[in-house]
Protein backbone atom coordinates (compact mmCIF):
# COMPACT_ATOMS: atom_id res chain seq x y z
CA UNK A 1 0.00 0.00 0.00
CA UNK A 2 1.33 3.41 -0.98
CA UNK A 3 1.90 5.83 1.89
CA UNK A 4 1.40 9.52 1.09
CA UNK A 5 2.92 12.21 3.29
CA UNK A 6 1.78 15.85 3.10
CA UNK A 7 5.18 17.51 3.19
CA UNK A 8 3.72 21.00 3.31
CA UNK A 9 3.30 20.32 7.07
CA UNK A 10 6.37 19.99 9.37
CA UNK A 11 5.28 16.81 11.19
CA UNK A 12 4.32 14.71 8.15
CA UNK A 13 7.33 16.10 6.28
CA UNK A 14 9.83 14.80 8.84
CA UNK A 15 8.07 11.44 9.08
CA UNK A 16 7.84 11.22 5.29
CA UNK A 17 11.53 11.89 4.73
CA UNK A 18 12.45 9.16 7.22
CA UNK A 19 10.02 6.76 5.55
CA UNK A 20 11.41 7.61 2.11
CA UNK A 21 15.01 6.98 3.17
CA UNK A 22 14.21 3.62 4.77
CA UNK A 23 11.99 2.59 1.85
CA UNK A 24 14.67 3.33 -0.75
CA UNK A 25 17.17 1.48 1.42
CA UNK A 26 14.98 -1.63 1.17
CA UNK A 27 15.05 -1.52 -2.63
CA UNK A 28 11.63 0.09 -3.04
CA UNK A 29 10.53 3.24 -4.89
CA UNK A 30 9.74 6.75 -3.72
CA UNK A 31 7.93 9.54 -5.57
CA UNK A 32 9.09 13.04 -4.67
CA UNK A 33 9.27 16.58 -6.09
CA UNK A 34 12.16 18.04 -8.05
CA UNK A 35 12.31 21.50 -9.66
CA UNK A 36 9.29 21.23 -11.92
CA UNK A 37 8.16 17.57 -11.91
CA UNK A 38 7.68 14.66 -9.55
CA UNK A 39 10.30 11.96 -9.96
CA UNK A 40 10.84 8.31 -9.13
CA UNK A 41 13.74 7.72 -6.76
CA UNK A 42 15.62 4.49 -6.04
CA UNK A 43 18.89 3.68 -4.36
CA UNK A 44 21.38 3.56 -7.24
CA UNK A 45 23.08 0.52 -5.67
CA UNK A 46 19.87 -1.46 -5.15
CA UNK A 47 19.33 -4.04 -7.86
CA UNK A 48 15.62 -4.36 -7.10
CA UNK A 49 15.06 -0.60 -6.90
CA UNK A 50 16.88 0.10 -10.15
CA UNK A 51 15.02 -2.76 -11.88
CA UNK A 52 11.68 -1.35 -10.68
CA UNK A 53 12.51 2.08 -12.13
CA UNK A 54 13.53 0.50 -15.43
CA UNK A 55 10.28 -1.44 -15.59
CA UNK A 56 8.06 1.54 -14.83
CA UNK A 57 9.83 3.82 -17.29
CA UNK A 58 10.39 1.20 -20.00
CA UNK A 59 14.19 1.34 -19.88
CA UNK A 60 16.12 -1.75 -21.04
CA UNK A 61 18.41 -3.49 -18.52
CA UNK A 62 21.57 -2.19 -20.17
CA UNK A 63 20.51 1.45 -20.50
CA UNK A 64 22.31 3.97 -18.26
CA UNK A 65 20.16 5.87 -15.77
CA UNK A 66 20.56 9.39 -14.35
CA UNK A 67 21.95 9.63 -10.85
CA UNK A 68 21.31 12.39 -8.32
CA UNK A 69 23.58 13.47 -5.47
CA UNK A 70 23.10 15.84 -2.56
CA UNK A 71 26.66 17.10 -2.19
CA UNK A 72 29.90 17.57 -4.10
CA UNK A 73 31.52 15.01 -1.80
CA UNK A 74 28.94 12.47 -2.96
CA UNK A 75 29.71 13.38 -6.58
CA UNK A 76 33.42 12.80 -6.03
CA UNK A 77 32.65 9.39 -4.60
CA UNK A 78 31.06 8.19 -7.84
CA UNK A 79 32.82 10.24 -10.55
CA UNK A 80 36.40 9.76 -11.64
CA UNK A 81 38.78 12.50 -12.82
CA UNK A 82 36.48 15.47 -12.29
CA UNK A 83 38.28 18.28 -14.18
CA UNK A 84 38.51 21.89 -13.05
CA UNK A 85 35.88 23.15 -15.56
CA UNK A 86 33.40 20.63 -14.16
CA UNK A 87 34.05 21.92 -10.65
CA UNK A 88 33.40 25.48 -11.82
CA UNK A 89 30.08 24.41 -13.35
CA UNK A 90 29.10 22.64 -10.14
CA UNK A 91 29.99 25.71 -8.07
CA UNK A 92 27.92 27.95 -10.34
CA UNK A 93 24.83 25.86 -11.08
CA UNK A 94 24.35 23.20 -8.41
CA UNK A 95 21.88 22.51 -7.01
CA UNK A 96 19.94 23.17 -10.18
CA UNK A 97 19.04 22.12 -13.68
CA UNK A 98 22.46 21.13 -14.95
CA UNK A 99 23.49 17.53 -15.56
CA UNK A 100 27.12 16.47 -15.99
CA UNK A 101 28.23 13.52 -18.08
CA UNK A 102 31.29 12.18 -16.25
CA UNK A 103 33.63 9.23 -16.05
CA UNK A 104 32.20 6.89 -13.37
CA UNK A 105 34.41 5.32 -10.75
CA UNK A 106 35.22 1.95 -12.38
CA UNK A 107 35.19 0.07 -9.09
CA UNK A 108 31.51 0.71 -8.32
CA UNK A 109 29.23 -2.33 -8.38
CA UNK A 110 26.10 -0.96 -10.04
CA UNK A 111 24.26 -1.07 -13.36
CA UNK A 112 23.31 2.58 -13.85
CA UNK A 113 26.59 3.68 -15.46
CA UNK A 114 29.70 2.21 -17.03
CA UNK A 115 32.97 3.49 -18.49
CA UNK A 116 31.46 3.03 -21.96
CA UNK A 117 28.23 4.96 -21.35
CA UNK A 118 29.48 7.46 -18.80
CA UNK A 119 27.72 8.69 -15.68
CA UNK A 120 25.00 11.34 -15.87
CA UNK A 121 24.68 13.08 -12.54
CA UNK A 122 23.07 16.19 -11.09
CA UNK A 123 21.97 17.80 -7.83
CA UNK A 124 18.24 18.62 -7.90
CA UNK A 125 17.00 21.99 -6.68
CA UNK A 126 14.38 20.90 -4.18
CA UNK A 127 14.96 20.60 -0.42
CA UNK A 128 12.90 17.41 -0.09
CA UNK A 129 14.85 15.65 -2.83
CA UNK A 130 18.17 16.76 -1.36
CA UNK A 131 17.22 15.61 2.12
CA UNK A 132 16.16 12.16 0.94
CA UNK A 133 19.22 11.71 -1.29
CA UNK A 134 21.40 12.82 1.61
CA UNK A 135 20.00 9.92 3.62
CA UNK A 136 19.96 7.33 0.84
CA UNK A 137 23.18 8.14 -1.01
CA UNK A 138 23.56 8.33 -4.81
CA UNK A 139 20.08 7.75 -6.21
CA UNK A 140 18.48 7.05 -9.55
CA UNK A 141 16.10 9.96 -10.18
CA UNK A 142 13.76 9.84 -13.18
CA UNK A 143 11.08 12.46 -13.76
CA UNK A 144 7.52 11.35 -14.38
CA UNK A 145 6.61 14.34 -16.53
CA UNK A 146 3.87 15.50 -14.16
CA UNK A 147 3.90 18.48 -11.80
CA UNK A 148 1.36 16.85 -9.47
CA UNK A 149 1.78 13.76 -7.23
CA UNK A 150 -1.43 12.45 -8.82
CA UNK A 151 -2.01 8.69 -8.76
CA UNK A 152 1.40 7.06 -8.29
CA UNK A 153 2.16 3.66 -9.81
CA UNK A 154 1.42 0.69 -7.56
CA UNK A 155 5.15 -0.05 -7.29
CA UNK A 156 5.73 3.21 -5.43
CA UNK A 157 5.75 2.69 -1.65
CA UNK A 158 6.14 6.29 -0.45
CA UNK A 159 4.96 9.60 -1.92
CA UNK A 160 6.28 12.89 -0.60
CA UNK A 161 3.57 15.31 -1.67
CA UNK A 162 4.51 18.98 -1.88
CA UNK A 163 1.48 20.16 -3.82
CA UNK A 164 1.45 21.15 -7.47
CA UNK A 165 4.86 22.28 -8.71
CA UNK A 166 5.37 25.42 -10.79
CA UNK A 167 5.27 24.58 -14.51
CA UNK A 168 6.08 24.21 -17.24
CA UNK A 169 8.26 21.10 -17.11
CA UNK A 170 11.90 21.90 -17.84
CA UNK A 171 14.74 19.61 -18.88
CA UNK A 172 18.21 20.06 -17.49
CA UNK A 173 21.10 21.12 -19.67
CA UNK A 174 23.61 18.29 -20.13
CA UNK A 175 27.33 19.00 -20.37
CA UNK A 176 29.87 16.30 -21.20
CA UNK A 177 32.97 16.90 -19.07
CA UNK A 178 34.85 13.74 -20.01
CA UNK A 179 37.06 15.33 -22.65
CA UNK A 180 39.62 18.14 -22.72
CA UNK A 181 36.88 20.72 -23.29
CA UNK A 182 33.32 20.61 -21.87
CA UNK A 183 30.62 20.10 -24.51
CA UNK A 184 26.93 21.00 -24.26
CA UNK A 185 25.20 17.87 -25.54
CA UNK A 186 21.60 18.75 -24.63
CA UNK A 187 20.14 22.24 -24.47
CA UNK A 188 17.99 22.85 -21.43
CA UNK A 189 17.15 25.14 -18.56
CA UNK A 190 20.65 26.62 -18.25
CA UNK A 191 21.37 28.44 -21.53
CA UNK A 192 24.69 28.15 -23.34
CA UNK A 193 25.53 31.81 -22.72
CA UNK A 194 25.40 31.29 -18.94
CA UNK A 195 27.48 28.12 -19.20
CA UNK A 196 30.10 29.90 -21.32
CA UNK A 197 30.22 32.72 -18.78
CA UNK A 198 31.60 30.14 -16.35
CA UNK A 199 33.57 27.99 -18.83
CA UNK A 200 34.58 30.16 -21.82
CA UNK A 201 34.88 28.29 -25.08
CA UNK A 202 32.47 25.53 -24.15
CA UNK A 203 31.58 23.58 -27.29
CA UNK A 204 27.99 23.16 -28.46
CA UNK A 205 27.01 19.78 -29.86
CA UNK A 206 23.24 20.29 -29.74
CA UNK A 207 21.16 20.31 -32.93
CA UNK A 208 20.64 24.03 -32.51
CA UNK A 209 24.35 24.61 -32.19
CA UNK A 210 25.17 22.46 -35.21
CA UNK A 211 22.77 24.40 -37.41
CA UNK A 212 23.97 27.82 -36.24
Amino acid sequence: MTRVFDCTQPGPRSTGVSAAVSTAGRGRLVLLPTESVYALLADAFSGSGVAAVRTLRGRPPSAPLPVAVSSVAMLRGIAERLPAPAQRLVDAFWPGELTLLCHPQPSLAWTVASPATGLTVRMPLHPLALEVIGGVGPSVLLGTGTSSPGEPPAAVDVVLAAGDLPGPMRVSSVVDVRGPQPVLVRAGAVPLARLRAVVPGMLDDTEEGESA
